[in-house]
C-alpha cells in the first residue's frame, strides 16, 4: 500500500507544470525570446549597417519598443538611414518610427506585416533581490539572455533609473528585462560595467504608448515640447525654495541642491603652488541623448577659492583675469545644431561682495525656446582672494534658465 501511494505521488509530480518561479534560465529564454529583435540602422548610401541595438513586440499589430539613442539618426538625419528589425530566425524587415520618449530614451516602432508573440508590460516594481532576465542583442553575437537581479531605483538620479545587476553590453540597449512570468520590468538602457547595469522602468514605457503616436514629421517638434517640460519641472522644483548652501573659506555658496546632484572638492596639495585652491563642484550624472555629439539636460556648477601668501596683488589679479576670461567649453554639438555663445558681461554691486559676471548662452537650432547657459562670476572684495563660480545648465528655457542662474549669484555671499 505504501509503495503504492509513494509511486502516485511521484505520478502527480511529474504531472504537475513547472511554475514560473522553478523555470530554469534556459526556459525562459525559449518562452520569450521570438518576441525580441535586433534593431539595426543602415547608412541608405553604403548600404551597411551604421549602428545596432535591440527591441521588442509589445502588441500582435507589430509594434516594437527601442531606446532612442538607438533611433536617434532617423530624427537627426532624416533621408540618410532607415531602421529595419532581425527576428530569432534570421528573417528580417522594414520598420517605422511611430513616436519618442527622448527625456526617458525610448522610441516607438512599427514593423510591417508581422505577427509575433509580445511581452505584457508591468508597472509595478519588484521586489530587491528578485532574478530577472534581460534580453538583447550584444555586439551583433546573437540573440542572449543575462540573468541578474534587481536592486532597485537609483538614489542620486534625475533620470529614474533601476538599478540591474548583470552585464548588459552595448547592442543590447532597446531590449527588455523581464520578471520570471515574462512581465517587462524595465528597458536595457545603459551599464557603468562590472556587473552594474540600468534600466528605465516600464512604467514610462506606458507613459509613451498612453499619450499617442506623433507623425515623423513633427517629431522634432515633439522633441522639443518633452525637452522644453523637462526641464521646467526640474528647475522650478530647485528655485521654489531658498537654494541649499555650503561654505567654502569665508564663503556661502550653492552647495548639494538636490539627492540626484553629486557633490565634491578638492584641493591643490601641489608643492610650488604660489596661489591656494580648493574646489567644490556640484553635478548630475545623467545627460539626455540627442546625437553621438549632444547630450542636454544636464547641472553643473563650480566653485573655486584661490587664496595667495606668495603673490602681491597685481601678480595675483592677473593670474586671476587671464584664468577667469578663458571660456568653458566641451558642450558638444555642431553648427548644424547650434549657434554660437552670444556672452555679454557685467559689473554687480552687492554691497560687501562685489561681482564681475559674465552670462553666455547659445541656441538649439532643431528646438526653438532652448538653450545652453553658462554663468560664470567673481568676487572682487578681497585683495588677495577670489571665488570663482561657474554654472552650466543644458536645455534650458530662457526664463528659467535666467531665474535659476540669479538664484545661484545671490546665493553666493561673503559672510567672514
Amino acid at each position: 500500500m505504501r509503495l503504492l501511494v509513494l509511486s502516485l505521488l511521484l505520478l502527480l509530480l511529474i504531472a504537475t507544470p513547472l511554475r514560473a518561479q522553478d523555470w530554469s534560465t534556459e526556459e525562459v529564454f525559449a518562452r520569450y525570446k521570438e518576441a525580441v529583435v535586433q534593431v539595426r540602422i543602415i547608412d541608405e548610401r553604403g548600404g551597411e549597417k551604421s549602428s545596432l541595438g535591440s527591441g521588442f513586440f509589445i502588441s500582435d499589430a507589430g509594434e516594437i519598443i527601442s531606446n532612442y539613442h538607438v533611433v536617434a539618426d532617423l530624427v537627426e538625419h532624416p533621408g540618410q538611414y532607415r531602421a529595419e528589425y532581425v527576428l530569432d530566425d534570421g528573417s528580417s524587415g522594414e520598420l517605422t518610427l511611430l513616436d519618442v520618449d527622448v527625456v526617458h530614451d525610448l522610441s516607438l516602432l512599427q514593423a510591417k506585416d508581422v505577427r509575433r508573440p509580445f511581452l505584457a508590460i508591468e508597472s509595478n516594481l519588484p521586489a530587491k533581490g528578485e532574478r530577472l532576465y534581460a534580453f538583447g542583442n550584444p555586439y551583433d553575437l546573437g540573440m542572449t539572455i543575462i540573468e541578474g537581479t534587481y536592486n532597485g531605483l537609483l538614489e542620486k538620479s534625475l533620470y529614474e533609473r533601476i538599478h540591474f545587476s548583470g552585464s548588459i553590453n552595448p547592442g543590447m540597449s532597446g531590449g527588455p528585462t523581464v520578471d520570471r512570468n515574462g512581465n517587462v520590468i524595465g528597458i536595457n538602457v545603459a551599464t557603468a560595467g562590472n556587473q552594474v547595469s540600468f534600466l528605465i522602468p516600464a512604467g514610462f514605457l506606458l507613459n509613451l504608448l498612453e499619450a499617442g503616436s506623433g507623425s515623423e514629421q513633427d517629431l522634432h517638434e515633439r522633441i522639443g515640447g518633452q525637452l522644453y517640460a523637462n526641464q521646467q519641472r526640474y528647475l522650478e522644483e530647485l528655485t521654489a525654495q531658498p537654494l541649499v548652501t555650503a561654505r567654502l573659506g569665508d564663503f556661502e555658496i550653492p552647495g548639494k541642491l538636490g539627492n540626484y546632484i553629486n557633490c565634491s572638492s578638492h584641493s591643490d596639495q601641489s608643492s610650488d603652488r604660489l596661489v591656494d585652491t580648493v574646489a567644490y563642484s556640484c553635478y548630475t550624472d545623467e545627460n539626455i541623448y540627442l546625437s553621438d555629439q549632444l547630450n542636454t539636460g544636464a547641472i553643473r556648477m563650480e566653485h573655486t577659492l584661490h587664496s595667495t601668501d606668495a603673490l602681491g596683488q597685481l601678480r595675483f589679479w592677473a593670474l586671476m583675469e587671464n584664468n577667469f576670461s578663458r571660456f568653458y567649453g566641451g558642450f558638444g554639438g555642431d553648427e548644424d545644431s547650434m549657434s554660437d555663445f552670444a556672452c555679454q558681461t557685467e559689473a554687480v554691486d552687492r554691497g560687501d561682495l562685489p561681482l564681475k559676471v559674465v552670462l553666455c548662452v547659445r541656441a538649439y537650432r532643431q528646438y526653438p525656446g532652448l538653450f545652453d547657459l553658462v554663468q560664470r562670476q567673481i568676487t572682487l572684495n578681497r585683495p588677495r582672494e577670489a571665488l570663482t563660480s561657474t554654472l552650466v545648465l543644458t536645455g534650458v528655457s530662457i526664463d528659467h534658465g535666467l531665474r535659476f542662474a540669479q538664484a545661484v549669484l545671490e546665493s553666493v555671499k561673503w559672510t567672514p
